[in-house]
C-alpha cells in the first residue's frame, strides 16, 4: 500500500508542477502585456508633453519677437519725435537771429539816412 501510493504520489507531482508551471506562464505573460500597454500610454503621454512644451515655446518666442519690434517701433518713434523737436529748435533760433540781424540792418540804415 506504501509502495502503491508512493507511485501515486511521484506520478501526480509532475502534473501539479505542470499546472503551476503554466499558470506561472499565464501570469508572466499577462504582467508583460500589462507592461507594454503602460509603456505605450507613457510614450502617448510623452509625445503630447512634448509637443506642448513645443508650442508653449513657439508662443514665448513670438511674444518675445513681438515685444523686441514695439520696443525697437517705440525707440525709433522716439528718436523721431526729438530729432523733429530739435530740428524745430534750431529753426526757430535761426529766424530769431535772422529777425535779430534784419532789425539791426534797418536800425543802422535809419540811423544812416
Amino acid at each position: 500500500m506504501k509502495h502503491a501510493l508512493l507511485v501515486i504520489a511521484a506520478l501526480a507531482l509532475p502534473f501539479s508542477l505542470t499546472a503551476c508551471s503554466k499558470q506561472t506562464q499565464e501570469n508572466a505573460s499577462a504582467t508583460a502585456d500589462s507592461a507594454a500597454q503602460d509603456a505605450a500610454v507613457a510614450m502617448d503621454n510623452a509625445v503630447e508633453a512634448t509637443a506642448d512644451a513645443a508650442d508653449a515655446t513657439a508662443e514665448t518666442a513670438g511674444a518675445v519677437v513681438a515685444g523686441t519690434a514695439i520696443n525697437a517701433a517705440d525707440a525709433v518713434g522716439d528718436a523721431a519725435a526729438g530729432a523733429t523737436e530739435a530740428a524745430a529748435e534750431a529753426t526757430a533760433d535761426a529766424a530769431a537771429a535772422t529777425e535779430a540781424a534784419a532789425t539791426e540792418v534797418a536800425a543802422d540804415a535809419a540811423a544812416a539816412q
